[in-house]
């Protein structure tokens, strides 16, 4: 019988040590932002994220051509080496600018993979030649990243205000890429 207190207290100890121990590697206890703690410990998977982004743009979703492996090094400037996962797509017809790429990269990549995304927005955003009516959608697209999750995001809906000013077009646009933004976080 004695011998089975002593179990019993021992497995009670092991309990309640596993439960401090649990605690005291939470974030806040240790003064840290939970919410970058969680960030770091989601991992959604890249193809549920990718569908809430087109079921949230619907009929305004455009990008219709698969970008692949060879492209995302050769023209957007991504080191392959650093992608785990991937999903790109482009305009098939040339007067579009919509794309949207979501990269899950290798761990700890993620501030890289961001960065040449980035570079090729830039590039975008100083260099290219566009359609007058794609220069505030490229003007407003933008990278984010959450933890090793990267997303280039130039989506959305053409203003099609016939009186519409330049601000109002980049507004416009501005709360189209917003959209993917919010869809994106709210997996994170």
């Amino acid at each position: 019988m004695m011998k089975r207190i002593l179990v019993f207290c021992l497995a009670a100890a092991l309990a309640l040590g596993a439960l401090t121990a649990c605690q005291s590697g939470d974030s806040s206890a240790q003064g840290g932002s939970s919410s970058a703690q969680e960030e770091q410990v989601k991992e959604p998977a890249l193809d549920d994220i990718v569908q809430a982004v087109k079921d949230t743009y619907g009929e305004n979703y455009l990008p219709s051509m698969d970008i692949t492996e060879e492209m995302l090094s050769d023209i957007y400037g991504i080191n392959t080496d650093n992608i785990e996962e991937f999903y790109a797509q482009a305009p098939m017809i040339s007067a579009h600018v919509d794309t949207f790429i979501a990269i899950k990269a290798v761990e700890g990549k993620g501030e890289e993979v961001e960065k040449e995304l980035q570079a090729y927005l830039d590039y975008m955003v100083e260099n290219s030649m566009n359609y007058p009516m794609n220069i505030a959608k490229v003007q407003t697209a933008k990278v984010v990243r959450h933890g090793d999750y990267v997303f280039y995001v130039m989506l959305g809906a053409y203003n099609d205000n016939p009186d519409a000013t330049e601000e109002d077009n980049v507004k416009f646009s501005e709360e189209q890429v917003q959209m993917g933004l919010d869809t994106i976080a709210s997996f994170f």
